[in-house]
């Protein structure tokens, strides 16, 4: 028994270190050449059947090394398909890439538009990646590490002590005089995000509630710090930037909770206090104290009505890493660097004071190299230039999120996670199955959208929930990026060949969970399927028509929509390994039945009526004289029965 409890011991454990060591379980390789990086390491492509299909195909990427083990420590980004048909040359739809949980994989999806060799055309593929150190994420200001650089005195000898948290109401200093506590009601989402005239120059902060406390106070009490937390200048930019994400319905209900830390005499102001912070070196009178923001979330005050009841039920949280760029990577090229990195969560927002980005390069022993410092003023855009110097893996580099309206600049951490880029993988796309289309392009307002079915292989009989995307052509030679939100697409499937539809379909709505449209799709049997397609822009408050049209009752006239085949491919389908076969499995109407020795064949329609009967040995063709539809071909060989359906299109 000793043994027998090793053994199945031993089993478990070696099961489980499979496990591990398989993240590609259920998955195939494509077969592509050209994917080695350097020192030994290798990509890996796969996906479900080992197949690229034209339209929706998701790829699974994986990195090994040299002794063919699983790399954990990888990114891949910035995909580039481009189809190159000699005269002309275009990309294609394609999605995010996307960390698998758990697994050492990376995922994307492309929704080609062509298949390899139409029109003399090949596909090439380009990426980029990273392999080693992880791409860092921006800093939270700590005791030990502050990535928060302020050009003003305001902040000069700010330390952090212990954190606190506190919940209150979003309150502007100036505008508070004596109270009538516990007070119930804040200020509008308007002072934090208007032009700033009064209330943002006159300071920000969080009136600490207090359910116990009764009574008038007077203004100076409540201005005091047992009362009232005034938001130093990267406070009131975290502070601003969390507003910007909520609804207008928590205008005047701004509960929040706080987190951060005091700091003595760490505000300066004028003499009338209507500018706090003061950021002009001239102009300080005195000091205030502050409250340095960590993090500002909203939060419900019990038993308050004019606490937005929404933030029980949805997060709105900002911390001060959102106000800085992350993701920071560097691509190395002649005579410089390409800096890439993901905005803040602020970045587009035109109520946001944030400006532009500046690029610091640092040497190998930690260096400031000021010359070659970089500003660029818009918030747009995710790369910046640095040129005249030899980039090199010794470069480290950190870039800033300018806001001047406060003297500050949120700087990322530091990062030398170096860019590289494979180029030129050739794609051998093959075209659609017999039967089937699973892209569409429309036209608003002359750009060129593209609405793809997702995972279309793994459709089946029943009812059952279906994804898809829509993709808007920026620029023909740039991948063609999703459009999350502002649509509404009605799928009405149809199978012409029955003369028939289904019900219980609904729309597909944009899910920003799962980041993809999704809606129900009934397909009651097996056979051919139009799925005909209504696009709606829902982003204005009457949704319009972009799209698609009607249909008549034998499902003709639309002008979008997706084919589905479903219950096997046309062709010669082996029913035994007896050597019994039916084909084609789509006919005009002649139908061949192939057995060994003597069978009895019968015709069967779609509601189980018997139309034909046939004895035969061999070859036996039939032609059925029967309406389009979908049939059963019974073959009865030697005690057995097998069925084929096959389906008949006039």
């Amino acid at each position: 028994m000793k043994h027998l409890y090793t053994l199945i011991l031993f089993i478990l454990i070696f099961s489980q270190v499979q496990a591990q060591t398989n993240p590609t379980d259920g998955l195939k390789e494509i077969s592509l050449s050209g994917l080695s990086a350097d020192d030994g390491y290798t990509f890996h492509f796969y996906s479900t059947d080992g197949k690229l299909n034209r339209g929706f195909s998701e790829v699974f990427v994986a990195l090994t090394d040299k002794d063919k083990n699983f790399v954990e420590n990888f990114t891949v980004s910035d995909f580039h398909p481009i189809m190159d048909m000699g005269m002309s040359k275009h990309s294609t739809p394609i999605g995010k890439v996307e960390k698998v949980e758990g697994k050492p994989l990376y995922k994307i999806w492309f929704s080609f538009l062509m298949y390899t060799g139409q029109m003399d055309g090949t596909w090439a593929l380009d990426f980029n990646y990273t392999i080693g150190s992880k791409v860092s994420q921006s800093a939270i200001v700590s005791a030990a590490s502050s990535t928060l650089v302020t050009k003003s005195t305001a902040f000069e000898g700010s330390t952090a002590t212990a954190t606190e948290t506190y919940t209150g109401w979003f309150k502007d200093r100036h505008c508070t005089g004596s109270v009538t506590l516990p007070l119930a009601k804040s200020c509008g989402i308007g002072c934090g995000t208007g032009n700033m005239a009064n209330c943002w120059n006159s300071g920000l902060g969080l009136f600490i509630y207090n359910a116990t406390e009764s009574g008038t106070i007077t203004q100076a009490e409540a201005r005091s710090d047992s009362h009232f937390l005034l938001f130093d200048a990267e406070s009131k930019e975290l502070a601003r930037a969390f507003l910007l994400s909520l609804p207008s319905g928590a205008s005047g209900k701004l509960s929040f909770k706080v987190t951060g830390y005091r700091v003595e005499n760490g505000i300066s102001t004028n003499e009338t206090e209507s500018n706090v912070p003061e950021l002009s070196a001239t102009a300080i009178h005195h000091k205030l104290n502050a409250f340095h923001l960590l993090s500002i979330e909203g939060t419900v005050i019990e038993n308050q009505s004019n606490s937005y009841s929404g933030f029980a039920t949805n997060s709105y949280k900002q911390t001060l890493k959102d106000l800085a760029p992350s993701n920071l990577r560097a691509l190395n090229h002649t005579g410089g660097a390409t800096i890439k990195f993901t905005p803040p969560a602020n970045a587009g927002n035109t109520k946001s004071n944030l400006t532009g980005y500046k690029v610091k390069v640092y040497n190998k022993a930690g260096e400031l190299q000021d010359k070659f410092t970089t500003t660029i003023t818009g918030t747009a855009s995710s790369t910046i230039e640095v040129t005249d110097f030899t980039a090199g893996s010794d470069y480290t580099y950190t870039v800033s999120a300018l806001y001047p309206s406060s003297a500050v600049e949120v700087e990322s951490d530091q990062s030398s996670v170096i860019e590289k880029t494979i180029s030129g993988i050739a794609l051998p796309v093959t075209d659609y199955p017999t039967n089937s289309k699973w892209i569409q392009s429309f036209t608003v307002n002359n750009v060129n959208y593209y609405v793809s079915i997702a995972y279309p292989k793994s459709l089946k009989t029943g009812s059952q929930t279906v994804k898809a995307y829509i993709n808007k052509q920026v620029e023909v030679l740039q991948p063609y990026p999703t459009v999350d939100g502002g649509y509404k697409i009605e799928a009405t499937p149809f199978m012409r060949s029955m003369g028939h539809g289904s019900d219980g379909n609904t729309a597909l709505t944009w899910n920003a969970t799962d980041n993809a449209y999704e809606g129900t799709l009934n397909l009651s049997m097996d056979g051919d399927w139009r799925i005909n397609l209504k696009i709606y822009d829902t982003t204005s408050s009457t949704t319009t028509l972009v799209a698609g049209t009607d249909i008549d009752s034998q499902g003709n006239g639309s002008t979008h929509y997706w084919d589905i085949y479903l219950g096997g491919t046309t062709g010669i389908t082996d029913l035994s390994a007896n050597g019994i076969s039916v084909y084609p499995t789509l006919s005009q109407g002649e139908i061949t039945v192939v057995a060994p020795s003597e069978a009895k064949i019968t015709v069967i329609n779609s509601s189980g009526t018997k139309l034909e009967s046939y004895q035969s040995a061999g070859t036996k063709t039939i032609q059925l004289n029967v309406p389009s539809g979908l049939y059963l071909i019974a073959v009865e060989n030697k005690g057995k029965t097998f069925v084929q359906k096959v389906i008949i299109r006039r």
